[in-house]
């Protein structure tokens, strides 16, 4: 229960912060700003919520996104007027992009500040333009009970709003007058006692959006025995159940499951009777337009990001379903299909049960022999091929801890090297808008009071959130960045702009010749250099319960990239 209010904007915010406390945010990601003072001290005052401080707008929202994406409830994301609210932009993006629910609120002046050039002001009305779900602004702060009222239930909604029917952020932009802080203001009487403060929120249910994902019945679509199941990056939250209800339904269908290293499936292959990783490969040779020719595919999340999945996909035009938790169209290759709504958090489509498993058979037995010989090459190398990284990491990571997956080559090195495991490592990406954005701060953000967190990142992926590291100190949990630093674009290598000499250096490799033991100095990080791959597995082992840690490989990009054309040349 609040002491009694001092002002008009103490109660106005505070009871902004109870709203979305009671309707159950638990942490609330806070940028220093005037404009934004009573929104920072209502936060900081209201028990349930932690309120963290970062100074970077940027780093903010993704760290908010980090740890939103790792609970699967708003996170509350605050920020002065001006520019600040423009910094969030990146870290919205991403969040719509992948279903995850932010609630934003801005700082803004007053109606009557405004167009006239005061300090600090800009438009910040639909500021996101169709990135937000939702986005409103709120009246000017009155102390009468039915102005609390429309805030309170205004705000309630906006937090429901985030989660459904579209998980994704929510922009409420917030003027406020003078003044600001709490101070006493003599004239001002509440409207609502504290004797009354908590009932007044009373009956605020809370809204969980996998409630809503409803049933499917995909009976008539899977009515054969060709059939795979193909699960990329998923969207939105993942659940303890979700490996288990994806599980279900391949043991149903009795077709193989052809899943990417983004999703937790490869992490629990014991779940999995016909569990297919090499599939980039297997779609390069003649037998998947033959005897692996699907007649379906149910696709669970994003595609993998295979290009030559894609492609055999496309030219197969293979009849497919998408199951994502929110409606969008997710085939790039524009084929036969359709996007439906289901969240594997909540349970398993409907279908007949099959007996027959001689495709899924086929499947697996190519597999297998791809497989051993994958890892008889992978372990025959001794060179620092920056590929190797990702078969050690899945071979090391101490089970139940958690994996963020930066973007660029990280991922496809997972897709091509993670090996099958029951380690139970958590995933997590930014697959949404794939870009290398906030990657440090959402890495921070996952690990934040949950597992013990890994960070697999490239060079020019990490200095780009350097401000990132500010956010170091405020870490309750354990973060353990693996850099492996080609000294610059490694993706770009694999691509026709490679062969433009001094033009790829300077603007495509872009070289930063960083020294990375004196970057993680600044921000007080734990450093260590990996000579060779015994050294970089026996750093990985060790289980930190706090603090942040770097580990540095140093690879050589144009090496690694003749390594790849000649073990995946088309």
């Amino acid at each position: 229960m609040p002491r009694q209010f001092a002002n008009l904007n103490e109660l106005w915010s505070r009871t902004i912060a109870e709203t979305l406390r009671t309707k159950g945010a638990r942490f609330t990601i806070i940028c220093p700003g005037s404009r934004s003072s009573p929104l920072a001290f209502a936060f900081s005052r209201t028990e349930g919520i932690e309120a963290i401080s970062v100074l970077d707008e940027r780093s903010a929202g993704f760290f908010a996104l980090g740890l939103a994406k790792r609970e699967g409830v708003p996170v509350a994301l605050v920020c002065t007027s001006g520019t600040a609210a423009a910094n969030f932009l990146p870290a919205i993006v991403e969040a719509s992009e992948s279903g995850v629910p932010l609630i934003v609120l801005t700082a803004d002046r007053p109606q009557e500040l405004r167009d006239c050039r005061a300090g600090q002001t800009i438009d910040q009305v639909k500021i996101y333009g169709s990135y937000s779900v939702s986005q409103v602004e709120l009246a000017l702060p009155e102390a009468r009970l039915e102005m609390l009222s429309y805030l309170r239930q205004t705000v309630a909604s906006q937090y429901d709003r985030s989660l459904a029917p579209r998980s994704g952020p929510v922009h409420l932009n917030v003027p406020f007058r003078e003044s600001l802080p709490p101070l006493e203001d003599d004239d001002f009487k509440s409207p609502i006692s504290e004797e009354s403060w908590e009932a007044f929120f009373d009956g605020l249910s809370l809204v969980e959006s996998r409630s809503l994902a409803g049933s499917l019945d995909l009976s008539d679509f899977a009515d054969c025995d060709r059939g795979v199941i193909i699960v990329g990056a998923p969207l939105g939250y993942v659940g303890s159940d979700w490996v288990q209800n994806v599980a279900a339904l391949s043991d149903a269908l009795k077709w193989p499951v052809l899943a990417d290293a983004l999703n937790p499936i490869r992490n629990r292959a014991s779940a999995f009777k016909c569990l297919v990783t090499g599939y980039d490969t297997i779609c390069r040779s003649d037998l998947v337009d033959g005897v692996l020719l699907p007649e379906r595919a149910i696709v669970i999340g994003d595609l993998p990001i295979s290009k030559m999945l894609r492609r055999w996909m496309e030219r197969n035009e293979m009849k497919a379903v998408f199951l994502n938790t929110f409606f969008q169209d997710f085939d790039s290759t524009r084929g036969k299909s359709q996007s439906l709504h289901f969240d594997f958090n909540c349970g398993t489509p409907k279908m007949e049960s099959r007996s027959e498993d001689t495709f899924a058979e086929k499947w697996f037995e190519v597999d297998r022999k791809l497989q051993s010989g994958f890892a008889e090459r992978i372990d025959g190398c001794v060179s620092l091929f920056e590929g190797k990284a990702a078969a050690i990491l899945s071979k090391r990571l101490p089970e139940e801890t958690a994996l963020f997956v930066s973007n660029s080559m990280p991922p496809r090195d997972l897709e091509y090297f993670w090996e099958p495991n029951d380690r139970g490592v958590e995933m997590y990406s930014s697959r949404g808008a794939n870009g290398i954005d906030g990657i440090l701060s959402t890495a921070l953000g996952i690990a934040h009071k949950g597992n013990p967190t890994y960070l697999l990142t490239g060079d020019l992926a990490l200095l780009h959130d350097s401000n990132g590291g500010l956010i170091s100190r405020r870490l309750e949990g354990s973060l353990t960045i693996v850099l492996i630093n080609n000294s610059g674009g490694g993706i770009f290598e694999m691509l026709p702009v490679s062969k433009f000499g001094d033009e790829f250096e300077e603007f495509f490799g872009t070289d930063q010749k960083v020294d990375f033991s004196k970057w993680a100095a600044t921000y007080d990080i734990e450093y260590a250099r990996a000579s060779d791959w015994e050294s970089f597995a026996s750093l990985v082992v060790e289980r930190r319960e706090s603090g942040v840690r770097l580990i540095e490989i140093t690879t050589d990009r144009k090496a690694d990239s003749k390594t790849r054309r000649q073990w995946f040349s088309d």
